[in-house]
């Protein structure tokens, strides 16, 4: 049986299309093709805590744009708790200790 929807719901201006297209192909496939290029070039510690960065920015975005409620303290731990693992991450990853020998 097919799927039938409701077209009404579809947008109904130009606009409304403009938008759609920058939000599906330029905005999403820009920002995918840009995080998986990045994604090459970083070690695998970097991306995971990277990664985990997405939540607490989209909160972020959140608060500073449409001024949602968040919980402050939560998002200060957690942004802290990331900001600490991308430290560790680099103070300790095999790269950056060889980087810090002497040649």
């Amino acid at each position: 049986m097919p799927c039938r929807r409701d077209a009404g719901k579809l947008p109904s201006t130009p606009t409304q299309w403009g938008i759609l297209a920058w939000l599906g192909l330029a905005a999403s496939g820009l920002g995918l093709y840009l995080w998986n290029r990045g994604a090459c070039v970083v070690d695998a510690g970097t991306l995971a805590v990277m990664n985990n960065a997405l939540v607490p920015a989209g909160l972020l975005v959140n608060l500073l744009i449409w001024n949602r409620d968040a919980d402050l303290l939560r998002l200060a731990l957690g942004g802290a708790v990331i900001a600490f693992s991308l430290w560790v991450n680099a103070r300790f990853h095999p790269r950056a200790r060889l980087a810090a020998v002497p040649k």
